[in-house]
């Protein structure tokens, strides 16, 4: 059985990373400012500095449950995980196969050749392209405003399973996504309107799955076991 596993910053919201809606770090930052394409353009010193406070706040978390019970899933089905969030811990649970939507944390994309490499949880400061040794880096991060061409595959490659979990919907209509799939299952602790970039319908995310387990994603685990 093919399945493709959609995740987004409610899996590793029990992990200690801040989601959009948390306060905290959302109250201390302008999005906009440090997260999008016009933000790097106008203070890429700013977007760096954010973002090497990332790295090192990743360095200090670890897997949840819900990430080794993914990560584990791959020994018994064929699994794809398509993730929106660009922390490493799915990886660091064991996953293989894994799809970083938005981008990744721990890379660095340069400027002039385009090659991403890792830099683990290092600050980005005196680095150079390991192909063409430019200093003209920049997080290897999808801004704001920029194109995620990999949510492609959800709609163009077929699969016989489709699991959406700690996402909002927000970015991309899971909604949609969930129809086009023989089954689905969606992991949200409530029960949310469904609310894309095109504003808010009258109508519930989860009434567009086969399953909506309401509850937080390492205890929603035992309950999706019971659906296999």
């Amino acid at each position: 059985m093919r399945i493709y596993v959609l995740s987004g910053a409610g899996l590793s919201a029990e992990s200690g990373i801040p989601t959009f809606r948390d306060g905290g770090l959302w109250d201390r930052y302008d999005v906009m400012e440090v997260c999008s394409a016009q933000g790097y353009a106008k203070d890429p010193q700013k977007v760096h500095r954010f973002y090497d406070e990332r790295r090192r706040e990743l360095a200090g978390v670890e897997p949840n449950a819900a990430h080794y019970y993914f990560a584990e899933l791959e020994k018994r089905y064929d699994v794809v995980h398509l993730t929106q969030n660009v922390d490493d811990l799915l990886e660091r649970a064991g996953a293989k196969n894994v799809v970083h939507l938005h981008g990744r944390l721990r890379h660095l994309r340069c400027l002039e050749c385009g090659k991403s490499f890792d830099i683990g949880y290092e600050s980005q400061e005196g680095k150079r392209c390991v192909k063409c040794g430019s200093l003209r880096l920049r997080p290897d991060i999808v801004f704001f405003g920029e194109s995620a061409p990999e949510y492609r595959c959800l709609y163009t490659t077929p699969a016989d399973l489709f699991i959406a979990v700690g996402t909002s919907g927000r970015v991309i209509d899971v909604a949609d996504i969930a129809t086009h799939y023989p089954r689905s299952i969606l992991i949200d602790p409530a029960r949310h309107k469904r609310i894309t970039m095109l504003g808010e319908f009258d109508e519930y995310l989860g009434d567009f799955f086969d399953y909506h387990i309401a509850a937080p994603v390492t205890e929603a685990i035992e309950r999706l076991e019971q659906l296999f």
